[in-house]
């Protein structure tokens, strides 16, 4: 399996291991610990590795939210919550959902160690979020250890792309209406918007440098490997949703 190959096979098991904390029982538990609701947790948890930042900084490192949805609930959940901590409590649902479904998994112990020679390595400039996922401990438990590397694979995806839909002079509201168009409400924009066929074509050429900027990290690992990961993403994946 080629860094390129691989950068594509294992973008939506990453998608969806990496963003299963984010609306689940576990989640809602976590979330009303802290007096928050699953809304606010998600914002004050994924951001809240940046720290006590103004909403600006969250918005830059998320990209594709209406800013004044972002505002408000980031602004209200930070009164309410340290950030810090809220990240802390939300990585956990993931270690808990990791360890609650992912034990005995085959090679899982080559896999994690793999991914975590990419994710410690990778250069964080212009990778705003990512880096500061970057930064966080990663637990000592094999399955909660496998989920922490996918979180910060998907951060990663989630930061290149980012850095590339801006590159290409993209606003995240138009490429948000071009990968998303269903999903506009859950991201606060009430209408849809026009989007142009240069702006679609924008777009491809930003998804097909999401991909090769994804694999130019990944050229370190044995083809044997990226392809072992991929196999491990998509067990895991389907684990994690059954």
């Amino acid at each position: 399996m080629t860094p390129l190959e691989f950068a594509t096979a294992s973008d939506q098991p990453f998608q969806t291991i990496g963003a299963a904390h984010y609306f689940q029982d576990l989640t809602r538990t976590a979330a009303d610990a802290i007096d928050l609701d699953l809304f606010r947790f998600y914002f004050c948890g994924r951001g809240g590795v940046l720290g006590p930042v103004e909403s600006s900084v969250v918005q830059a490192a998320f990209g594709y939210f209406n800013p004044k949805l972002l505002d408000k609930m980031w602004t209200s959940g930070s009164e309410r919550s340290d950030v810090t901590e809220v990240a802390a409590a939300q990585m956990q649902v993931s270690y808990d959902i990791g360890t609650l479904t992912l034990k005995g998994l085959d090679g899982l112990a080559e896999a994690t160690e793999a991914l975590a020679r990419v994710t410690s390595t990778v250069d964080p400039g212009g990778l705003g979020l990512f880096a500061s996922f970057q930064q966080l401990p990663t637990p000592e438990e094999l399955p909660a250890a496998w989920m922490h590397q996918c979180v910060l694979m998907r951060e990663l995806r989630g930061s290149v792309h980012l850095a590339a839909v801006t590159a290409h002079g993209l606003p995240g509201r138009v490429a948000h209406q071009i990968a998303r168009p269903d999903d506009g409400e859950m991201f606060g924009w009430r209408e849809p918007t026009e989007v142009t066929d240069d702006q679609r074509d924008a777009y491809a050429l930003a998804k097909t440098l999401t991909d090769t900027g994804v694999a130019a990290h990944c050229e370190a690992l044995s083809e044997t490997e990226r392809s072992h990961i991929v196999a491990c993403a998509q067990a895991s994946a389907e684990r994690i949703t059954s």
